[in-house]
């Protein structure tokens, strides 16, 4: 029997790549966006009014296909998603003053439709990815022998439901304009995920498990405009935050750009 794929959408921030792999949304087994759908980059062109009308497709099309689409959030989310988080954190990257309070109400009508951690054939999707740093600080008691990656996600999903959790996903490094010795699922850079898949004198379980987030955008201006880098594989992580979608075959752990 062939396998069903994965359909990986990396921060949208107001771009519709997206689009072209709904359009064939049957013949995926989930389509899982990875968060960040607001506050578009300047030079990409993308206006405010222009994301958040993005964002609401989104929405709708996670209503019409409620068990086969999943919606994670992002460190630009937050704010927007938890009062608790918008009073703790100070400094917010291109933020919309203007439109914070249309944008908070979407997410406010539609909480249920967001989760912060998700898990599809036993490969962990979250927005920044986690590391073994962060799960030994915020889950100190957090057995993988006898939990799975299920109850990881549980526990996860829960931080946002408190002021105490939410504190946990504010932690920030320097390389994100922190102060934390490492960042949560929704901040670590890339750099520190990759880092520790790479380092062969980490042996904390977290190395084994396979992850799939999106974050750093990896994008560079040359004279012929902005040029989009390809996704970054190490270990059992991927980031893919690429300005694309992909196809993920989860057993091969795999991808492939969608078309």
């Amino acid at each position: 029997m062939k396998e069903q794929l994965l359909l990986i959408v990396p921060d949208a921030h107001g771009r519709t790549f997206w689009k072209n792999g709904v359009n064939n949304i049957e013949e995926y087994k989930r389509v899982i966006f990875l968060g960040d759908y607001v506050d578009p980059y300047p030079f990409e062109g993308i206006s405010e009014e222009a994301a958040i009308g993005n964002f609401k497709e989104i929405i709708d099309l996670k209503k019409a296909n409620p068990e086969k689409v999943v919606l994670l959030l992002g460190n630009h989310d937050m704010p927007y998603f938890s009062d608790d988080y918008l009073k703790l954190a100070n400094w917010h990257s291109r933020h919309s003053e203007t439109n914070h309070d249309t944008i908070a109400k979407l997410f406010h009508d539609n909480m249920s439709c967001f989760k912060l951690a998700y898990s599809e054939d036993d490969v962990l999707f979250t927005h920044a990815g986690c590391t073994s740093g962060w799960i030994e600080t915020v889950f100190p008691s957090f057995d993988f022998e006898n939990e799975s990656i299920n109850d990881l996600c549980n526990a996860i999903n829960q931080l946002a439901a408190t002021p105490e959790g939410v504190k946990k996903l504010y932690m920030v490094t320097w390389s994100r304009g922190g102060f934390d010795k490492t960042g949560s699922c929704i901040w670590a850079d890339v750099e520190e995920t990759a880092a520790e898949q790479m380092d062969e004198g980490i042996i904390h379980p977290i190395k084994t498990v396979k992850q799939v987030f999106g974050h750093t955008l990896l994008a560079f201006d040359t004279d012929e405009g902005i040029v989009y880098g390809d996704p970054i594989e190490a270990g059992n992580m991927k980031m893919l935050d690429t300005h694309k979608a992909f196809e993920l075959a989860p057993k091969s752990f795999t991808i492939t750009p969608c078309k």
